[in-house]
């Protein structure tokens, strides 16, 4: 489908929020007209729209991401003869530029800005669309530019169509709130990969299985992302010196390992020292891993440009401080240091950020009930002994201190918190000078806070007043 598609079409907007609001400026733009259908009564009243009841006289309806597929009346719309699609779709379909999509459950957006800054900084032509602004549309006539799009399982499920540069990070449950099941968020994140041809690149994190299910699909050229952590290590002789060499299983990509944090290129199954991790300021393993995929993004690019050398890729990430609200430094205040990981909204994010860290820890957890494995969860914090306090919030509450009480959780337990206020008081009754403080919730932040900035910017707003204390 391209513009002269949508000339004399009965066209509708379902969902009008930011994304919404963004084709509508695009079809106006195009001096097109369109209806605007919202399921919110309040969005209705607002803007004149209309209730998804009254669809099916429209011709073409563009979806936005917070809109199911499975919404009946959409069914029911595509029945009819109803063609949906939705505004990456829209510009996938369009574009001529080089795209560069990126998906996971964790990082997408760290690993998405990381490689946006290392092609501006080679002096090359690149936008930053997708997940960070809903303005992608108005890219449609950069056809000598890449653009990297950070790609969520809502904006990746009706797409048949993939980026030319594919980036597969970790994946694991997410968003079941909105998914029925594990099972098709996975089904949703594959069309990144699964339309490409032999002429498209995919970078895959294989340490995680339904990473590598989605990275094998397609016929991209592959390359993997491979880790070496602690407790590989910990299985082997402890005074031996391990070489990269020794425990590589891919032939084309990259590879880290955690205990001396360094980074080799492996090409045609030999390695090359690339570089020490130790320079990098990104805290935590899971950011090392997002640090290859953006640095074998590069690699990938610089085949075809001269300007982006490993100079201006090395230093790119030496001064990369990270995003908002992912693993972000707060700041020391009061003898503690904090971070600030709100964005981090699954049980494996809330681990890979509380595991960054070696020192004494107290982490505030919790929301709402998303359905994920809380028992699991509660387990694996168990077994983490930096850990000396949990405040515990929102529904999951209860869950949470049932399932560390019942694995010898060895630190002390806080709840009934009703707002971030109240949750640094009872980190007043246990932190010590040197100890971490970090927001790792594990879930989403409806019902206490607006959503997760507003929760990581009320930590920080505490963070502040407790150092003035």
């Amino acid at each position: 489908m391209n513009i002269t598609d949508l000339q004399q079409k009965k066209i509708g907007i379902l969902g009008f929020g930011i994304e919404g609001q963004a084709v509508a400026a695009f079809l106006k733009k195009q001096n097109l007209d369109f209806e605007v259908y919202d399921q919110n009564p309040e969005v209705r009243t607002k803007y004149s729209a209309k209730d998804f009841s009254e669809i099916f006289d429209r011709e073409i309806l563009f979806r936005s991401p917070g809109v199911k597929l499975t919404d009946p009346y959409i069914q029911k719309a595509k029945e009819s003869g109803v063609v949906l699609t939705s505004q990456v779709k829209f510009f996938m379909q369009n574009s001529r530029a080089k795209i560069i999509g990126i998906t996971g459950s964790k990082g997408k957006g760290t690993t998405a800005k990381l490689v946006y800054d290392i092609l501006k900084n080679a002096g090359l032509k690149v936008f930053l669309a997708g997940n960070f602004g809903s303005e992608v549309l108005s890219l449609l006539e950069e056809d000598d530019a890449y653009i990297v799009l950070e790609l969520s399982s809502f904006q990746l499920a009706d797409l048949d169509l993939s980026p030319h540069i594919a980036v597969v990070l970790m994946l694991v449950p997410e968003h079941l709130d909105y998914h029925k099941d594990s099972a098709e968020y996975y089904e949703a994140k594959s069309s990144i990969t699964k339309y490409q041809g032999k002429n498209d690149y995919a970078v895959i994190n294989s340490d995680y299985t339904e990473s590598m299910n989605i990275g094998k699909l397609g016929a991209a050229q592959k390359h993997f992302v491979q880790t070496l952590k602690e407790s590989d290590v910990s299985k082997a002789d402890p005074f031996k010196i391990y070489k990269a060499e020794e425990f590589l299983k891919i032939k084309e990509g990259i590879f880290a390992e955690e205990l001396e944090k360094h980074i080799y290129l492996v090409s045609s199954g030999k390695t090359q020292f690339y570089a020490d991790a130790k320079e990098f300021s990104l805290p935590g393993f899971h950011n090392l891993q997002n640090i290859c995929a953006a640095i074998l993004v590069s690699k990938i690019v610089a085949e075809t440009e001269n300007s982006l050398t490993d100079q201006v890729i090395l230093q790119t990430i030496r001064d990369f401080k990270g995003l908002e609200h992912r693993l972000e430094s707060v700041g020391a205040f009061g003898g503690l240091e904090l971070f600030d990981d709100s964005f981090g909204t699954t049980p494996e994010s809330s681990l890979a950020a509380i595991s960054a860290f070696n020192r004494p820890e107290i982490v505030i957890i919790g929301g709402v009930n998303k359905g994920a494995d809380y028992e699991a969860y509660a387990v694996a914090l168990s077994r983490l002994k930096q850990i000396k306090a949990v405040i515990l919030l929102g529904q999951i509450s209860e869950i949470l201190e049932k399932g560390l009480l019942k694995n010898g959780f060895s630190g002390k337990i806080f709840r009934d918190a009703k707002n971030m206020s109240q949750a640094f008081e009872q980190i007043r009754e246990v932190a010590l000078e040197g100890d971490i403080v970090l927001l790792a919730p594990a879930t989403s932040s409806f019902g206490m806070f607006k959503n997760y900035k507003d929760r990581g910017d009320q930590f920080k707003e505490q963070a502040r007043k407790y150092g003035s204390n």
